[in-house]
């Protein structure tokens, strides 16, 4: 996927595919690491007519846009990659997770417990990573 499709699809990840939305191309720009090629990129996302620009550097999709989006978003083959290999990173902390909840029974403290926890956070931030990219 080459750049301009891929600062579409994060705007249309931001706005959710409402056209009302007002996303800052500057902010984007930066967080992907594109801000140097932010003339070019805004230009050619409005002369394809993906965006409009309703204040300097402050986009909003349009309606084509959301097509090109969700058909660029349809063909990402690395998606399923990181699907896979979050999902197998999330078998792998229930097998810990198991293991630990099996030593904090045979010996119940507080260090043990938080270990727990901090994995039972680690997999649900996984899992809304995984949620995040079907």
């Amino acid at each position: 996927m080459d750049t301009f499709h891929k600062i579409l699809v994060r705007i249309y990840e931001i706005t959710g595919g409402r056209e009302s939305v007002d996303v800052d191309l500057v902010d984007l720009t930066k967080k992907e690491g594109y801000f140097p090629s932010i003339d070019s990129i805004a230009e050619m996302l409005k002369s394809e007519s993906w965006v409009t620009e309703s204040r300097p550097n402050v986009v909003r999709i349009t309606h084509w846009g959301i097509a090109e989006a969700k058909k660029a978003g349809s063909v990402r083959p690395d998606a399923a990659r990181v699907v896979e290999r979050d999902a197998r990173k999330l078998h792998t902390g229930a097998r810990d997770l198991g293991v630990m909840i099996e030593e904090f029974i045979a010996d119940p403290s507080k260090t043990r417990f938080a270990a727990v926890v901090g994995m039972l956070a680690e997999m649900q931030r996984q899992a809304k990573s995984i949620e995040e990219m079907l």
